[in-house]
């Protein structure tokens, strides 16, 4: 028995110690591949590998075949995770300690001939002339220097170039409202957006009903006397204006309005008294509404006896 575990511990130590050169890529793509890793020859993970990528084994020798499976996996990116963060749309500054500042994006130094219309704009305004064959970094670096004699080199190109166009003031910026309320260099006579901006904002409002038949539909006014004669069969001349128009009220509306004016007690009556008179026109015209309702009624029998017959 611990002959066996000898030998057993002599075979370990010498698969360690004689480990194949291609081990720690095949480990790699084994990791990826199946989540953990053979131990068997070379040449068995390799086949078990290309019968799993590409369902079945190729010819050829080792060393070409381990290559290709290296190009095909991207084994050399396999373990390079990307560090997490919460939120993966947030700026890299937010995650950055207190202490430091934010980390700007260089601009490429080989972005030349690229058509940046503000930038484009702004050169032929200051030099009469476009540079698109320049990179960016440099165009934006001479015209700073034109324009402030210094440059921003540190901030990001966005800020360089709202601060240029809050300066220089092309045609284009001078035209876009939106734009310059945007621009935090920008100190005209646009006022800036609220935080809170949206283009909702915009929206008619919505119709005003009340006002609209507080100036158009005011009511005629009628004398209280006559109101107390169609509703009393008399009139109360002898009272106070109050009394008058808390009986009107108690009698028309079941309540009264003392906690409001004079004059809107008295536009109420009115309303309402112009109101009653028009339901009595249109209900004495009841015999016109029957009559007609037989003349119709009529023309259907006489339609279907002419169908009958």
């Amino acid at each position: 028995m611990k002959k066996f575990i000898l030998i057993v511990c002599i075979l370990l130590l010498a698969n360690t110690c004689f480990a194949s050169k291609y081990t720690p890529i095949l480990n790699k793509i084994e990791n990826s591949v199946f989540g953990f890793n053979y131990t068997d020859s070379d040449e068995s993970r390799v086949a078990r590998l290309e019968k799993n990528i590409y369902g079945k084994t190729k010819s050829g020798n080792l060393d070409s075949r381990i290559s290709a499976l290296k190009k095909d996996m991207s084994a050399d990116s396999i373990g390079l995770e990307i560090a997490p963060k919460e939120d993966t749309f947030a700026d890299d500054d937010m995650y950055l300690p207190a202490d430091k500042t934010a980390i700007q994006q260089p601009v490429p130094s080989a972005a030349s001939g690229v058509d940046y219309p503000a930038i484009n704009e702004l050169e032929a305004e200051i030099f009469k002339s476009e540079y698109k064959n320049q990179d960016l970094k440099t165009r934006l670096a001479n015209l700073e220097k034109k324009v402030f004699n210094k440059t921003f080199e540190s901030e990001a190109l966005s800020d360089r170039v709202d601060r240029l166009q809050a300066k220089v003031k092309p045609h284009s910026f001078m035209k876009n409202s939106l734009a310059q309320s945007n621009n935090d260099y920008y100190d005209g006579d646009i006022m800036p957006l609220d935080k809170n901006y949206h283009l909702n904002e915009y929206s008619p409002a919505e119709f005003d009903y009340e006002s609209y038949n507080a100036r158009h539909n005011s009511p005629t006014k009628v004398n209280i006397s006559s109101v107390e004669k169609s509703i009393f069969k008399r009139t109360f001349n002898d009272e106070n204006i109050n009394s008058r128009l808390t009986r009107l009220e108690s009698t028309m509306f079941g309540t009264t309005f003392k906690e409001d004016s004079e004059q809107e007690r008295l536009n109420r009556i009115s309303s309402a008294y112009k109101a009653t008179k028009t339901a009595s026109r249109y209900d004495s015209n009841k015999f016109t509404q029957n009559m007609a309702t037989a003349m119709q009624i009529g023309t259907i029998i006489l339609m279907i006896l002419a169908c009958v017959l």
